[in-house]
């Protein structure tokens, strides 16, 4: 059994003690699973290394009569400058075992050809992750920590890792953490949710997950008493919860993730920052992420994007209680506290009250301009001077290059229902693959009632230009006041 103790860890930090894990209570029987669930940077990894002994912690125990692995998947350990031959007869030679047998079960599982017999410290973050995954097969433990292993490499390696755990070592107890839900309902046979440095325990996963949803405010709206409830209108809750779970399972994502994390754990702040934007060009909506980003471009020199970057994470879910104290050092930095526009979170209202974001900039001004990205001093402009969206897009459309860009259609003499307006969107077809842009920029639009009506208009979107048309024709902006005066004025 695993007893863990009124576990308790701060970390010190610039702002003063930062508490992680407050009073962390359960106990693990051999063959249970344990799935923890909770936003990124609640806690979850450190847990586990704690419970590993790779950290110590502040105050409490952790008890066990159990072998307990190391994080599955953690390559801390590795000695850099070795190859992963080498380090693989070091753990051979710790645990006193047959270095060959070792060596041709690692050359097998993980499949990294000659990159085995290269240094460490040459390696991807995917690749320390194979490497160390199949290291730790080769040691067999009671109990075994799993930290996102799951998000590591292709499908097939994620099946062969499954095999492994699950199969052949099914009578084991383990403790899963994993940004994947579904993973760990498959997995696990007790749940748990770390938030506010809290853990509380659950026997049932429907629950631990709904918890879990309400915590970080996605759980479903309340019903109102609209007799035609939208799907963006319901707020930004069902487009996050919709994100949420499309990112959880998509391993392009995470494997952009993991290696921005690496970055950052390397103090490479540039090259982290355009790890978590690559990873946030597809799914945008990821507020935990552009937390991360928003960290990165603060170590990087840059308070006032980071700023922009802490807006949007809180806009899309994230705790404003976690990232008031970056938020306030990044404003103070600019001489720029108290600040004009306070910290807001995520609320319920209709789409055109909603904070801007980063996303909202780049994506309405592809309906307006045609530009994909704004630049990082008028991005900063915008979100500053426009806090909410439907003022942000009236600011778009009032700007000259709405005229220049939609030139030919604002020519027609029937205004905003013209005969130009209606060719287009007829002569509009689904295309095989939608942009991404589109189907994100249909949704904040609130231009459908529904995830396959979201679908369905922007497969009719393939060129920029189309965009508004087609979004207008369908609904879009009609419920944005400053906007629809602004189209108005623009079409007389």
């Amino acid at each position: 059994m695993i007893r863990v103790e009124n576990l308790c860890k701060t970390y010190p930090t610039r702002f003063g003690k930062k508490l992680v894990l407050d009073n962390v209570n359960f106990e693990l029987k051999k063959g249970e699973k344990l799935g923890i669930l909770g936003r990124n940077g609640a806690g979850k990894s450190t847990l586990i290394r704690l419970i590993s002994g790779v950290e110590f912690a502040t105050s409490g125990r952790v008890l066990s009569d159990m072998s307990v692995s190391w994080p599955l998947a953690f390559s801390g350990a590795f000695q850099d400058n070795l190859t992963g031959v080498d380090n693989v007869r070091f753990i051979s030679r710790v645990y006193d075992q047959d270095f060959k047998h070792n060596l041709a079960f690692v050359e097998e599982f993980s499949e990294l050809g000659d990159y085995l017999r290269e240094e460490v410290r040459t390696y991807s973050s995917g690749m320390r992750a194979r490497l160390a995954f199949a290291i730790s097969m080769i040691t067999e433990f009671d109990c075994f920590l799993i930290d996102e292993v799951s998000a590591v490499g292709d499908a097939r390696f994620h099946a062969r890792c499954n095999y492994e755990l699950f199969e052949r070592r099914a009578d084991r107890a383990m403790i899963i953490v994993s940004h994947n839900t579904s993973y760990i309902n498959n997995h696990c046979n007790k749940f748990a949710l770390l938030h506010d440095a809290k853990l509380k325990l659950y026997d049932d996963f429907e629950e631990a997950y709904s918890d879990f949803k309400t915590k970080i405010g996605l759980a479903d709206s309340k019903v109102t008493n609209d007799p035609r409830p939208k799907f963006a209108a319901q707020s930004r809750k069902q487009l996050i919860d919709t994100s949420n779970t499309s990112a959880l399972h998509d391993e392009k994502f995470f494997n952009k993730v993991l290696e921005a994390h690496m970055r950052g754990e390397e103090k490479k702040w540039d090259e982290a920052r355009d790890g978590y934007a690559s990873a946030l060009e597809i799914y945008p909506f990821q507020g935990s992420y552009w937390t991360q980003w928003a960290h990165m471009v603060k170590d990087g020199g840059d308070p006032e994007l980071a700023e922009m970057g802490y807006r949007t994470a809180c806009a899309f879910g994230e705790s404003t209680g976690e990232v008031d104290e970056f938020f306030t050092h990044v404003l103070k930095k600019q001489k720029r506290f108290p600040p004009v526009n306070p910290l807001v979170g995520l609320t319920p209202g209709p789409a055109h009250e909603q904070p801007s974001t980063i996303p909202d900039v780049n994506l309405l001004a592809i309906a307006a301009w045609g530009q994909e990205d704004v630049g990082r001093e008028e991005l900063i402009a915008l979100m500053r001077e426009h806090p909410k969206c439907d003022s942000l897009f009236a600011c778009l459309v009032e700007d000259e290059r709405f005229a220049k860009f939609h030139a030919e259609w604002l020519v027609v003499e029937d205004g905003l229902g013209s005969k130009a307006l209606k060719a287009r969107v007829k002569r509009a077809r689904p295309i095989e693959d939608a942009h991404l842009w589109a189907a994100n920029l249909t949704s904040i639009s609130n231009a459908a009632e529904s995830e396959r009506g979201v679908h369905k208009i922007s497969q009719m979107i393939e060129v920029k230009k189309d965009a508004l048309p087609i979004l207008l024709a369908h609904g879009g902006f009609s419920d944005w006041p400053k906007s629809q005066a602004a189209l108005r004025a623009r079409f007389g």
